[in-house]
């Protein structure tokens, strides 16, 4: 997972360790919760609007299931996410992948 996306770019596109429900599981969970500034609704299969509360930040993030990787017996799920900002200041989209990489984070200490 790249941690440091180009702030220029209205898409970024990640690969990470995750299944498509999963994933939504953990953006309409921990990641947009009652602690979170953050709303995100479903509006597709595999597919999400975040927003800011008291913004103009609007991001939609789709998702889609790779090959697995295999490494030996094991075989590890690869995701290949999408994310296109719509309307989103610097500040915005640095805020909102700082809360991203804390929620979304497997294995490592």
């Amino acid at each position: 997972m790249n941690a440091n996306p180009d702030p220029r770019s209205s898409r970024v596109e990640y690969e990470m360790g995750y299944g498509a429900d999963e994933f939504g599981k953990v953006l309409l969970g921990p990641f947009t919760g009652a602690r979170s500034d953050f709303n995100a609704a479903a509006i597709g299969r595999h597919r999400w609007l975040v927003s800011l509360v008291n913004s103009a930040f609007e991001l939609e993030i789709e998702v889609a299931e790779q090959p697995p990787r295999k490494i030996g017996l094991f075989a590890l799920p690869v995701l290949k996410v999408s994310f296109h900002f719509d309307r989103a200041e610097p500040d915005e989209r640095e805020r909102f992948f700082h809360r991203f990489h804390q929620y979304f984070h497997k294995g490592g200490g």
